[in-house]
């Protein structure tokens, strides 16, 4: 095996620090704060297609989807003040456009754990 050889791809590299360094700036952003309270997003994963000009950004909240709209909306107000932070911290070329993107798979299961929690108990022994 060469010693430059990467386990994986180099986009799959960038996006996930991408993940990792938007995760780590967004609490330091000034004027984002109102519509992110009271509990900011979770950065789940960055898409960042091969030719890296683009990225989206999926989020999720711990406090379920009703503020979906309004933090989405925020996070992409302040797109742009996000890549310039960005790109003070990352050595990369550029630093692609972001796309905010609301995750909703994480709803899915609280939904399911709620419907399991109110089923009725399996009765111990059938006839």
């Amino acid at each position: 095996m060469h010693g430059s050889h990467r386990p994986y791809p180099r986009g799959a590299r960038v996006a996930h620090l991408l993940r990792e360094e938007i995760a780590a700036v967004l609490p330091r952003l000034h004027g984002m704060s109102s519509g992110l309270s009271p509990l900011p997003p979770s950065i789940t994963m960055v898409d960042l297609p091969t030719d890296m000009r683009s990225a989206t950004v999926y989020f999720s909240l711990m406090d379920g989807p009703d503020r979906a709209d309004t933090v989405r909306k925020t996070l992409q107000d302040h797109a742009g003040e996000i890549r310039q932070m960005l790109g003070r911290r990352l050595a990369l070329r550029r630093i692609p456009p972001l796309q905010f993107v609301y995750d909703a798979r994480f709803d899915r299961g609280a939904e399911m754990a709620e419907l399991l929690a109110h089923l009725p108990p399996a009765p111990e022994d059938l006839p």
